[in-house]
């Protein structure tokens, strides 16, 4: 309860905050993809504790936006485990958008198009990072391969963006 306060406390300063670039969303909330299966090896989808996370994902956001944040886009890569990692999220808001998981650039831009309100990205742990730095924020971020339950909050894209590291679900 104690993270989700928290959550809530970024989330209202942030919207009230100035800083980003013109008609930037409010805030954007990048996770890497919850726990995935071995197999198949070249496009695993989630394992039972990976949908509990996705599920609680989509909880948390869903909170924010009680608390009166809109959800305006949701991007995961074209791999089955970020899309799966956003399903419940989209049946309770709107469809995920794909956009190929090497292409930064092209999802940075889809971001910073969306005016106002929140945009929940689900990317990998190589994406993440360079998607975060790609929005204004600090280089260095790194997510290891066992690391599932890091949500970093950027606000301010494309500008002076602030980053908060925070955790949901279970470690």
């Amino acid at each position: 309860m104690k993270r989700l306060r928290l959550g809530i406390l970024v989330l209202t300063a942030a919207m009230l905050a100035p800083g980003s670039a013109m008609g930037a969303p409010a805030v954007v909330i990048l996770v890497r993809h919850a726990e995935k299966e071995a197999l198949p090896a070249d496009d695993p989808g989630l394992t039972p504790a990976g949908k509990q996370r996705a599920a609680e994902l989509a909880r948390v956001v869903a909170t924010w936006k009680a608390a009166g944040a809109t959800v305006k886009a949701l991007f995961a890569s074209d791999a089955k485990r970020t899309q799966q990692t956003l399903a419940p999220l989209a049946t309770a808001t709107l469809p995920v958008t794909q956009v190929k998981a090497a292409d930064t650039a092209a999802l940075v831009k889809k971001i910073l198009a969306v005016q106002g309100g929140v945009v929940v990205v689900a990317g990998h742990s190589n994406t993440v990072p360079a998607v975060i730095q790609a929005l204004g924020g600090a280089a260095g971020i790194t997510i290891d391969d066992a690391e599932f339950s890091r949500l970093f909050v950027v606000t301010g894209a494309g500008g002076k963006a602030v980053v908060v590291a925070m955790r949901y679900g279970n470690p």
